[in-house]
């Protein structure tokens, strides 16, 4: 039987030397904008045919590289306390989400329903944030097949997320368990802390599929790539800015995807971190470790992470109580070349980036430990 993990160092320890990890991404993406910015600079007299300004721009010292980070960082760090919070909320918020305000009741027997539901989740999570000395977050329900919950914050905002299908799947014992998990979270602050991490491998992989996008439509590769399309091709079939996209493309591709896949791998790493201690403070909170063991264990039967290419996307997925994607699975085949290209990178980079939360099993065994110990205490 596993116990929780021990490390050389204390958890907190490890969360601000994975912060601080994340600060130092912070500047190394303000650095690849920088560099990145000046090759755009470089390549962009090739659109208006004024070759002999080709690449002058490429010298490094019109714009020092120092101020530049010293004042790039510290907006980083803005945008992502700011928009990290934003891109969450609008991702969840994509499926069909269901508000308990009393203006927002549709009129849909159904959806009524629905509504009731989320009304009394969040007279739930307002007992469960009293017992744990906490102000009660914002309560959404989204609509979706999966079942499943996380927690989105940011300084004097919190938003509890969960899936209807974890309020019709789980037990009151278990459902409060879960819902303790996520209070966990946001009274260990690392709610913030994950919403602000997500900023950068969110941005830095829909960066990559932009550029894939151009690439795709342009004159010079639409062809190779089997994605022409007569009517979509026109906005890109100027020789001069396709080849433009391709050199910036040929530096910023391997640029930006070396900071997607090191910002999310320790962005992964936070995650996996975190949910030991949020299982440790649900516990807390709810009163009963073998509550959420059997939520656990229900959330996870019959589910395939690694098989669901959609769980490679980066950014809800890791706040979530269990690492399964949200959204169902789309099961539309690859168009042309470049799908099939996107498909293959995003199964190589699930391959290869760590896992966003620890082994569920080593979880459940962790917190049947802890209650055989309650259990062995009420009895002496």
């Amino acid at each position: 039987m596993a116990a929780l993990p021990s490390a050389k160092l204390p958890l907190r320890a490890r969360l601000v030397a994975l912060i601080a990890v994340l600060v130092a991404f912070d500047v190394v993406a303000v650095a690849a904008a920088y560099v990145l910015a000046h090759v755009a600079a470089g390549v962009a007299p090739l659109v208006v045919y004024q070759y002999e300004h080709l690449f002058w721009s490429l010298g490094f010292d019109i714009v020092p590289l120092w101020p530049v980070l010293l004042v790039g960082t510290p907006l980083v760090l803005v945008c992502q306390s700011v928009f990290g919070y934003r891109m969450t909320l609008r991702d969840a918020r994509d499926e069909d989400a269901i508000h308990p305000e009393p203006d927002s009741v549709p009129e849909m027997r159904g959806k009524t329903s629905r509504h009731e539901t989320a009304q009394r989740l969040r007279d739930r999570v307002e007992r469960l944030a009293q017992m744990a000395d906490m102000s009660p977050p914002d309560v959404t329900v989204l609509d979706a097949e999966t079942p499943n919950s996380f927690v989105a914050s940011r300084p004097g905002e919190r938003t509890l997320f969960a899936t209807t299908a974890l309020v019709d799947r789980l037990d009151d014992r278990e459902l409060d368990a879960v819902l303790a998990h996520e209070l966990a979270h946001l009274k260990n602050g690392d709610a913030f802390v994950m919403t602000a991490a997500a900023f950068l491998p969110t941005v830095s992989g829909r960066f990559i599929r932009a550029l894939g996008d151009a690439l795709r439509h342009s004159a010079l590769l639409s062809w190779f790539l089997g994605d022409s399309d007569e009517d979509d091709s026109t906005w890109c079939g100027n020789g001069q800015f396709s080849l433009a996209v391709f050199l910036f493309a040929f530096v910023a591709v391997p640029v930006t995807a070396a900071l997607y896949l090191a910002s999310t791998a320790c962005y992964r790493l936070l995650s996996r971190i975190r949910e030991y201690a949020a299982d440790a403070g649900g516990v807390a909170i709810c009163g009963s470790p073998a509550a959420l063991a059997s939520a656990l264990e229900l959330l996870t039967e019959n589910q395939r992470p690694t098989d669901d290419i959609r769980t490679a996307d980066t950014g809800v997925r890791e706040l979530c109580v269990v690492p399964h994607a949200i959204e169902n699975e789309s099961t539309d085949p690859p168009g042309g070349r470049g799908d099939r290209i996107a498909k293959r990178w995003r199964a190589v980079t699930e391959r290869a980036l760590p896992g966003s939360h620890p082994d569920v099993e080593d979880r459940i065994a962790a917190l049947q430990e802890r209650q055989s110990a309650l259990d062995q205490r009420g009895q002496s």
